[in-house]
């Protein structure tokens, strides 16, 4: 079974008339299970009345050699159930001590707080931290935690904490943005962990676990200490900054950046998941020339008459300096000319691309304009038969976020797409085709569609990833329900090898 995606249905359509599609299955097939195999810890904040606003909590964590894995991390308290309970926060599987628990506003003051084993308030709760938790299973562990409301005549020591734990300190508050450079692409606005530590000439520490989120994220460090330090490690590389004291008094926004090595596409190899298991299905090999640029693909797809899969045609890509000009496909024997595309330039855009495929040919024209923050592109495609299509795209932050696709027989398709903050390996081959399929730098994982005038038997509808340490998808699953009957068909999976 082969995934048609956008806009190859509305092509099809172009060149022949669809009416009907039969139905993807006739039995409901189980819908397999999350890919994620991560172990997290969430904390429920017992005693936390309702009506404050949003809540966050500090927490620290220490492993069984007593150092600490957590350290005040800053996540946000939801009220959940009847309950007030934290983000997530990975942890590997084993055994912890919750060390400090503290509710704070987001002007980092405490309203709550957890007592620490010995502390004047210690007596009032049935378990003060230190709390044990173990961590056995895949998911999520719950664990319970016990704050009392802290007072304005109650002093941070009473609950066994000093006077910054409790945000009784003058702060200044600050945009955070974080973005790496990975070959061509800029990856800004990036989630990532963000580690303060000021520091002060006695040697003393303020230290800040914040989880930065996608876009800008607003933080408040104190105002007091010499210099201030901001970290973040994210795909393998660190993006960091110190600001002494007095440039943190004139700083409101702050960019981390970093550059990281782009990694090399070498195969992708795709399994059908049914009754019998993972079934190969394709493979993929990328070649690469000594500039790094991409020299050949080679394809394997399954096939009736053998058990393996056979190599079924190859690209070659040539170049007219660092521009693409020409890709040309043979059989397998890299012998037979089966095909070419050609491509044309203006401004270091692609205008035309021509395509021939045996005694088939695809002409295509390309527009590009802005409107506001959207790159919009408007392409227009005329086919050997004499139909024609137009399909507009729209780009946000190096994202293909909108399309639309109109026939000349009178079908169409529209759709919007959503995506992750990992690195699309395909975007870093420079492989361009008819539809500029390869052009979002990130990874999608939805895309809602309407159609008109015919309409696949199968569509995606959950794209799951696991991601190496890079920041590249190393395994994807695309869980794919027909299109009448809602019931989940089958699943894709990938692996991705990299060099």
């Amino acid at each position: 079974m082969k995934k048609t995606t956008m806009p190859i249905t509305l092509v099809m359509m172009a060149l022949i008339t669809i009416t009907s599609c039969r139905k993807a299955t006739e039995d409901a097939v189980p819908v397999p299970g999350s890919v994620d195999k991560a172990t997290y810890l969430q904390l429920s904040a017992n005693g936390v009345q309702l009506g404050q606003g949003q809540l966050y909590a500090l927490v620290s964590v220490n492993n069984e050699q007593g150092q600490e894995v957590v350290s005040n991390k800053k996540v946000s308290l939801d009220y959940i159930q009847g309950v007030y309970k934290t983000d997530r926060i990975t942890l590997a599987k084993g055994s912890y001590v919750l060390s400090k628990f503290i509710v704070i506003t987001a002007t980092d003051t405490a309203v709550y707080a957890a007592p620490k084993s010995n502390s004047a308030k210690a007596a009032l709760v049935s378990k003060p931290v230190s709390i044990p938790v173990s961590i056995t299973e895949t998911g999520v562990t719950a664990a319970a935690v016990q704050v009392l409301k802290v007072d304005a005549a109650d002093s941070p020591a009473s609950f066994g904490y000093t006077v910054d734990d409790f945000g009784k300190i003058a702060f200044r508050e600050l945009s955070v943005k974080l973005m790496i450079t990975v070959g061509q692409a800029v990856y800004d606005s990036l989630p990532g962990k963000l580690v303060v530590d000021a520091s002060s000439t006695g040697s003393q520490h303020w230290i800040r676990e914040i989880e930065l989120q996608e876009g800008v994220t607003q933080i408040r460090v104190p105002e007091s200490y010499e210099t201030v330090s901001f970290q973040v490690a994210k795909w393998n590389t660190i993006a960091q900054k110190t600001l002494s004291k007095t440039e943190l008094g004139i700083t409101t926004q702050l960019h981390l950046t970093a550059v990281s090595q782009p990694k090399l596409l070498v195969e992708e190899s795709t399994f059908i998941e049914n009754a019998a298991g993972l079934v190969p299905d394709t493979r993929t090999e990328y070649l690469y020339n000594a500039n790094n640029r991409l020299s050949a693909i080679k394809f394997y797809q399954k096939q009736l008459q053998s058990s393996n899969l056979p190599l079924t045609h190859q690209y070659q890509f040539l170049y007219n300096g660092a521009q693409l000009d020409t890709i040309k496909r043979f059989n397998p024997d890299n012998n037979t000319l089966t095909g070419f595309s050609g491509f044309t330039y203006a401004a270091g855009k692609i205008t035309t691309v021509s395509n021939s495929s045996y005694d088939q040919s695809t002409h295509v024209l390309f527009d590009y304009s802005k409107l506001n923050s959207q790159q919009l592109i408007s392409a227009n495609y005329l086919f050997h038969n004499g139909n024609s299509m137009t399909y507009t795209m729209q780009f946000r932050n190096g994202n293909l976020v909108a399309d639309k696709a109109i026939s000349s027989t009178g079908s169409g398709e529209s759709s919007e797409y959503q995506y992750d903050s990992y690195i699309n390996p395909k975007h870093q081959l420079g492989y361009p085709d008819i539809f500029l399929s390869n052009s979002s730098k990130n990874n999608r994982l939805l895309e809602l569609k309407i159609y008109s005038g015919g309409f696949p038997s199968v569509i995606p509808y959950k794209t799951e990833f696991i991601y190496n340490a890079d920041g590249y998808p190393v395994e994807e699953y695309v869980n794919y329900k027909g299109y009448t009957s809602q019931q989940h068909a089958y699943r894709i999976k990938k692996v991705y090898r990299y060099q």
